[in-house]
Parts: C-alpha cells; structure tokens; sequence
C-alpha cells in the first residue's frame, strides 16, 4: 500500500499507549494496576470474599435492607457474574471502558503481532485521511468489536486485534469499489489475514477474542464502503459497467496485459493500465 506524506502521529501514540500499559501490566500478569481498562472491571477472589464478609457483618448487625447493604449486594453481584451485565459499568457513566480494551495485551507475541499490523495499516490511513478522520475509524472499530466480544463472549479481554481487522476491511472493501482511491491491498496479506481469523475460529490457537475480529472486520468493511462510494466509488462502478457491457459486444479485446496476456474478456473484473512503455498492464502487474 502506498503511503502519502510522513506524519502518523495518532498511530505512534496507540502503539505507544499499549507498549506502556504491556509494561505496567507486566504484560497481563498484572492487571491490578490497569484495571480501568477493562471493558468490566476484573473481580479479584479477595475483593468478592471482603464483600462477602462485609453482608455477612451487616446481617448479623441488623442492617439487612438498608441501603448500604444493598449497594454491597448489587457490587457482589456484578462482580460474581461479569458476564451476566457487561453494560453495568458503562451504564454508569464509565464510556471509555467501550474502547480502552484495545490497549491491552496479553503476553509478547499478542502486543508485538498487535502492533505490527497497527503500524503497517494505521500509517498509511493516518497519512492519507489525516489524523481526525482515522482516529474516528478506530474509535468506531474499537467500539462496536469490544462491544460484540464482551456481549457474546465476557468482559475479560483485551487487544488491538479488532481495530487491526477494522483497518483491513476498511482498506480492503473501500479499494475495491474505488480502485483509483489511493488505497490498495496486497492479495496476499488479504488472503493471510482471512485465513488468520478463520484459524482463530477453530481454537487452535487458545482463546481468542473472535467476535472483535469479526465484528470490527465488519465494522470497518461497511465504513470503507460508504467512505468509497460517498468519493468517487459509485460512479467508478457505473463506468466499469458500462464498460464490461461495451466490451462483451466488442469484436476484439481493448487491453492484454503485457506480462500474463490476460484481457478483459478472459476476467471482467480486471483493472488495466498503460504503462510507462505505452503497453497495457492489469492490476496484479502494474509496473513499479
């Protein structure tokens, strides 16, 4: 992929952020410290045991009703079951806890795979849409993949894994519906990246967080589509269909590419372009 201009600033900063909270975290040894960013905050045994003592004092004090005991209740509660209420926390006020799991990471392999990807993708979308518009995109990826994750799955999790699948499928639908956007995807990072998280579907690989893969490829994909076809898109695909309905009552083929000889008539959906020595070449041969 192409990158234009030099300044990447918001990906520094969440690479950054999450080599940071690794090292607080000890690299999810310790999540005491980070507890914060979790989607539901992490119940340790000794804090649901002291709230299970405190009830005990108060029933045996009499304050059994009260609203100090109620409050201790509904506390032992959310703690107990995580999973049962993962809003609960956000519900009261706590909205970051909606992003801040990107952040973090659990071991050395999970933070350095993470952070490849984030680089590889996010400099090259800061670079071209500019710092606003991309920190939007991983506000909106991270959001709705933490959100799916802890809704089907439980709140204790973490990674930038669901934001990186969102940049890809942004990447990947929005140069597919506007070729000439300035975006592009190697086939074979595509095709590695969906074999990736068919792989982490199948358990292989330990515990995943497969729904934020999922949801924030999904995610991604459906903003790249809107950004594409509010740009340019939609009017590139009404000329190459013209196009294709030109050709397919053509006597002879308008393009062959110069390195495999394929044309427009052996695959429609082939882009060509004239190269620098006047021949034409299909989008998997292009020239460098």
């Amino acid at each position: 992929m192409p990158v234009r201009g030099s300044g990447c600033p918001l990906t520094i900063f969440l690479i950054a952020v999450c080599i940071l909270v690794a090292v607080v975290s000890r690299l999810g040894n310790d999540t005491r410290p980070v507890s914060v960013l979790f989607f539901a905050e992490p119940a340790s045994a000794l804090t649901i045991t002291e709230l299970h003592e405190e009830l005990q004092r108060m029933e045996e004090a009499g304050e059994e009703g009260s609203a100090g005991y109620e409050r201790t209740a509904e506390r032992l509660g959310e703690l107990s079951r995580p999973n049962a209420q993962p809003l609960a926390q956000i519900g009261r006020g706590q909205v970051w806890r909606l992003v801040t799991p990107i952040f973090l990471h659990f071991g050395p392999i999970h933070l350095l795979f993470n952070m490849m990807w984030l680089w590889t993708l996010g400099r090259v979308l800061e670079t071209h849409f500019r710092s606003v518009k991309f920190g939007l995109l991983v506000l909106a990826t991270a959001a709705v993949s933490n959100l799916a994750e802890a809704w089907f799955k439980g709140t204790n999790f973490g990674g930038m894994s669901g934001v990186v699948y969102g940049l890809f499928g942004f990447v990947v639908v929005r140069s597919k519906l506007y070729p000439t956007g300035g975006l592009e995807m190697n086939p074979q990072t595509v095709r590695f990246m969906l074999l990736w998280l068919v792989l982490c579907f199948t358990g292989l690989l330990g515990p995943i967080a497969n729904w934020a893969h999922s949801f924030g490829l999904v995610t991604g994909g459906v903003i790249g589509g809107v950004n594409a076809l509010l740009n340019g898109g939609w009017g590139q695909i009404k000329r190459r269909h013209e196009f294709h309905r030109a050709i397919s009552s053509a006597v002879e083929s308008l393009h062959e590419c110069a390195v495999c000889a394929k044309t427009e008539r052996s695959d429609p959906s082939l882009e060509f372009r004239v190269g620098a020595d006047g021949r034409d070449y299909c989008e998997h041969h292009l020239p460098q």
